[in-house]
């Protein structure tokens, strides 16, 4: 097992199942959130969405287990939207 969100996270949306899987671009791509540039998912985004898509992150993403491992860079990415 690496150290990717997708492989640490046995709750990740992206290998979900069914109504709860969700895209993502990480996932997608075989990299870790924190390697990802989170730019394009947020820049087209409206105010209100990018402050949405923050709570989410900020609520959700410590709860990750790869989330210590990275919890500078993420919370920089976070920081930086």
């Amino acid at each position: 097992m690496g150290d990717k969100c997708y492989d640490l996270n046995p709750s990740c949306m992206a290998r979900t199942e069914g109504e709860g899987k969700r895209p993502c671009p990480a996932y997608e791509g075989k990299i870790g959130c924190y390697e990802l540039d989170w730019k394009p998912m947020y820049e087209h985004l409206s105010g209100e969405q990018k402050e949405q898509m923050v709570h989410w992150m900020k609520t959700n993403c410590p709860k990750c287990p790869a989330y210590p491992i990275h919890r500078v860079i993420i919370d920089a990415k976070i920081a930086a939207m």
